[in-house]
């Protein structure tokens, strides 16, 4: 249950460094743009650079030394599972004969699309690692603003998405909490795989009733301070592009250019 304390997607840490000072609309657009950069490019060469870029990137963040290797270590059964189904299922020259479903091409594929799901799951944890929930939601907002003229409600959808992804690590703290008191009064989580499915079950009734009970009291807690949308509200803070966003959008077009160039060159 490990992977419940190391995930950090979700989670805000403040430090004031150039990366955090940047408006969130640059720093969706750049997330955006390397996502689709991760998509479309087909070399390990490719997938080398962009994770050099995310090391520098986590550097120049001031986030802990180890936190995408945290992040990556809570997902690495589904990493495992993408790496183990990829060589099962794609033809070629089997890698043992007594396992001839276990093909080498398969393997290869397999470490690539595990290597393109890490790279992915990174990019939108240094997102929201350094940009406050209240920033992505005026980000969304003013980022879908031209698509309010075709009835598109953007306000609610940028509330619903931030209050979704505040969430996460308010859940899985929650979680965590659970687990000691479940551990205090004498469970194990230890074992095989039906085993810590069956000790799943103490943790999920809890977490479930403890989640309605938190989306009720936010309901409340809106309801008592009059909200009722979009509609008639104004923003404290105004957001404002600087030179210092120039420069952080150039630097992501030139990390694309890059990264497509190494791919088509190979």
């Amino acid at each position: 249950m490990s992977f419940l304390t190391d995930l950090t997607l979700g989670r805000y840490f403040p430090s004031g460094s150039p990366v955090h000072r940047l408006d969130p609309r640059v720093k969706m657009t750049g997330a955006m743009a390397l996502l689709v950069t991760v998509l479309v490019t087909q070399s390990a060469a490719a997938y080398a650079f962009l994770t050099v870029v995310l090391v520098a990137l986590v550097v120049s963040s001031k986030l802990s030394a180890g936190f995408l290797w945290r992040n990556l270590a809570s997902l690495k059964w589904l990493l495992v599972i993408v790496f183990v189904m990829h060589g099962l299922l794609t033809p070629g020259t089997p890698l043992v004969s007594f396992l001839p479903w276990l093909t080498r091409e398969g393997l290869l594929v397999g470490g690539v699309f595990a290597w393109r799901v890490g790279l992915m799951v990174s990019v939108a944890t240094v997102l929201t690692a350094t940009t406050s929930p209240v920033d992505l939601g005026d980000g969304i907002e003013r980022l879908l603003g031209p698509f309010e003229r075709w009835g598109l409600p953007v306000h609610e959808l940028a509330m619903v998405s931030v209050i979704a992804l505040r969430f996460v690590p308010t859940l899985l703290d929650e979680a965590g909490r659970i687990i000691k008191a479940q551990m205090g009064r004498g469970a194990s989580f230890e074992g095989g795989l039906v085993a810590r499915a069956k000790s799943a079950v103490p943790i999920l009734v809890p977490l479930f009733a403890s989640a309605f009970r938190r989306a009720d009291d936010l309901a409340l807690a809106m309801d008592a301070r009059c909200y009722r949308g979009a509609d008639g509200r104004t923003k404290y803070i105004e957001l404002a592009l600087d030179g210092g966003d120039a420069v952080g959008l150039l630097v992501v077009g030139l990390i694309v250019a890059c990264a497509i160039a190494i791919s088509s060159s190979l």
